[in-house]
């Protein structure tokens, strides 16, 4: 691993200089735009003091966690990381950062991610960087999490995740931030600043984290490629006149390199830069109760190469060293307004669009044909035009009804001239130069009733997905290796959603399932041992769901559970769908004792035997069934002067050796033990330090 570069330095230094001012604090509300209803509740706020172990749904089909709170297992070193601590998500593991996330076995563009209305897109053709790969959970106020087609406002999948930074107005002339600091085993080590300064005209607000960390060892003690660096930074200059006005412009950089376990490159350049604005005025007109505008800029200049963080060894594939570097540009422009005729009604109408344009140029010879001197090839181009109407209505003070309409029309252009080139072959690309236009319709329909506590809810949802760069360009071909996938079918899914939450002085619980049909679902396979991963399109159904239930025996001592369990079927061919995550069981529960909490998190995920080998999607194939484990991991915090916090915890306790059934199957790497899997980490021991001025 390279010395941290200058910005991470930089980082240090400030973060180290960085002094306990004081002032006012800000008076902030949360402009939550995830439901058009008055009665969104605000993001939980904890116990400063209690390290969290679970996350509960805070309305129908939606989870709002505030990610500055410190939280067991280990502290996320990105978005991937962080969302596997919420019941239904796993993590398909590559080495130590850019895991892909994984919804109810759902991955890749079947979850969308957004940051500050922002869509984030990967560059690499593999996915060596999916789009939480950028993204560090602490630079950001509230991440929402809304379950299942059961909302329009976004583009249409079987979840959306919304990294979101709060807009306020400031009281007074005010200064405030908070510093953040990890160290961990195998040399981790995170430091994060999050600083505001200005007063009632406006602020300016800095976030910025920097992380590193060496390879980490499995139980047996093996060491696993999957190092990494990393650092990003974002600021915003805010003009908020009055209390109902802002316009906030946003600027942000990052870049890492990392080590990957699962393959014959690493990522040495993770470069993203982002840029947006956002104007925002509340209460226009008795009706109209929200304008919102905005615009989001991110660019991704990716390298991998096979010599930068490893031993160069010459192979049939690759005899030399060799480097690829894929960029992407993406826009993001999004118009939407919140009416209110009634006390009773709500509409929320809106525009979207995003654009963005992938090229690629790369080298099998870098040291004699560097691939730096070489011009920038499109590989394809994608333009997303959407209108959508969310309305909720509110009869009775214990009943709602909600409903959405979304319209969306994809263009794609299919730049490749070559389908396929290596020294040995060169295939022509038949859908050169081919453009597909589609217009895809969405929609949902769900009713909530709410009586002393409980809240019992049902929806049922459509949502119809464009097939994304990876399945049309990427790393799919067609039926046949030499066809393209360029034309393969969209993606329709018709889900129910249903669920019952319940809260009480004492106990919390909440069960949320679902069962749907995925029309042309899109579908890779590996028809040969080393041939190309083929696309083709079936018909699948899918079911499961959620359930946790919190208790507070005392009222310093509670008891949490949770279990996820999601499958699939793939009915064209008769097979289990491949890549289904296996039911899991959390049990975890905390003590609090004056200015100490105590915790512990036992996780237990049963065997995966349901497989379809050699299919799967773009983030992964199905090899072998997987058997079940167990981990435990402890923790304990402890606050001073109410403005210090000491978190400290041990992760996978009992130091076990296992596999998660979603992970990328292990590369062969000079130096490192080969595994059928990528190995999880052994035991981690860390402990973490947060200030807030």
């Amino acid at each position: 691993m390279s010395q941290p570069n200058l910005r991470v330095r930089a980082l240090a230094i400030a973060l180290a200089i960085a002094m306990p001012s004081s002032l006012a604090h800000a008076q902030a509300h949360h402009a939550q735009a995830t439901q058009p209803q008055a009665q969104q509740p605000e993001p939980p706020k904890p116990d400063e003091h209690i390290v969290v172990t679970h996350a509960q749904m805070q309305s129908a089909s939606t989870v709002i966690i505030d990610p500055k709170q410190p939280r067991q297992p280990l502290p996320a070193q990105d978005a991937a990381d962080f969302l596997k601590t919420i019941p239904g998500f796993n993590v398909i593991r590559k080495g130590g950062v850019s895991g892909d996330p994984t919804f109810r076995s759902m991955a890749a563009s079947r979850l969308t991610i957004m940051s500050d209305n922002g869509l984030v897109l990967g560059g690499c053709n593999s996915r060596m960087d999916p789009p939480t790969a950028y993204i560090t959970p602490h630079n950001y106020d509230v991440i929402t999490v809304i379950k299942g087609p059961q909302s329009v406002l976004y583009l249409p999948s079987q979840a959306t995740v919304l990294f979101e930074r709060e807009s306020y107005r400031l009281s007074t002339a005010t200064f405030k931030g908070q510093l953040g600091a990890t160290v961990a085993s195998h040399q981790r080590r995170d430091l994060e600043l999050d600083m505001t300064a200005g007063n009632e005209q406006g602020y300016a607000r800095l976030t910025a984290n920097s992380a590193e960390g060496d390879d980490y060892k499995d139980g047996d003690n093996n060491a696993i490629n999957s190092d990494y660096q990393r650092w990003s930074y974002n600021t915003e200059l805010a003009w908020t006149p009055t209390d109902d006005t802002s316009l906030i412009f946003t600027w942000g950089q990052s870049d890492a390199e990392a080590a990957y376990a699962d393959r014959a490159m690493d990522g040495v350049k993770f470069d993203r830069t982002s840029k947006g604005i956002k104007l925002r005025h509340d209460n226009l007109t008795e009706v109209v109760k929200r304008i919102e505008l905005s615009f989001n800029d991110t660019y991704v200049d990716h390298v991998m190469d096979n010599y930068s963080l490893r031993s160069f060894t010459p192979s049939m594939m690759m005899p030399n060293p060799s480097a690829m570097n894929p960029d992407r540009d993406t826009q993001t422009y999004r118009l939407s307004t919140d009416l209110a005729w009634r006390q009773d009604l709500a509409l929320t109408l809106g525009l979207d669009q995003s654009e963005n344009k992938h090229t690629n140029r790369m080298s099998m010879n870098q040291p004699q044909m560097p691939y730096q001197t070489k011009p920038r090839m499109s590989d394809g181009r994608f333009k997303q035009q959407g209108w959508f109407a969310e309305a909720s209505y509110q009869p009775q003070a214990n009943l709602r009804i909600l409903a959405g309409l979304r319209s969306d029309r994809w263009q794609a252009w299919d730049d490749r001239a070559l389908l396929k080139k290596t020294m040995q072959i060169q295939i022509d690309n038949p859908s050169y130069q081919a453009e597909r236009d589609e217009d895809l319709t969405s929609a949902f329909t769900r009713i909530e009733y709410q009586q002393q506590g409980h809240t019992w809810y049902a929806g049922l949802g459509q949502a119809e997905r464009f097939p994304d760069y990876w399945e049309l360009i990427g790393q799919a071909r067609g039926s046949e290796s030499s066809a393209s996938a360029f034309f393969i079918d969209s993606e329709r899914t018709q889900q129910l959603d249903m669920g019952w939450l319940y809260r009480g002085s004492a106990l919390d619980a909440e069960i949320a399932l679902f069962y749907g049909t995925i029309d042309n679902y899109i579908l890779l396979e590996q028809q040969q041992m080393m041939g190309p991963e083929t696309v083709r399109n079936i018909d699948a159904t899918v079911w499961g769901g959620e359930a946790s239930v919190s208790y507070k025996v005392t009222p310093q001592w509670r008891l949490h559970a949770s279990i996820a369990s999601s499958r699939g079927s793939n009915d064209t061919d008769g097979l289990a769908l491949a890549q289904q995550a296996p039911l899991e069981l959390r049990l975890s529960s905390d003590y609090q004792w004056q200015d100490w909490s105590f915790g512990t998190l036992w996780r237990l995920v049963d065997a995966q035997t349901r497989i379809a080998p050699k299919q799967g999607t773009i983030v992964g194939l199905d090899s072998t069934a997987t058997a079940g484990f167990g981990t435990l991991a402890i923790n304990a915090s402890k606050t001073f002067a109410q403005q210090w916090r000491f978190s400290v915890g041990i992760d996978n306790l009992l130091n076990k050796t296992y596999q998660e059934h979603l992970s990328r199957q292990a590369a062969t790497i000079p130096g490192y033990t080969a595994t059928e899997r990528v190995n999880e980490p052994g035991r981690i021991a860390w402990l973490r330090l947060d200030y807030q001025f």
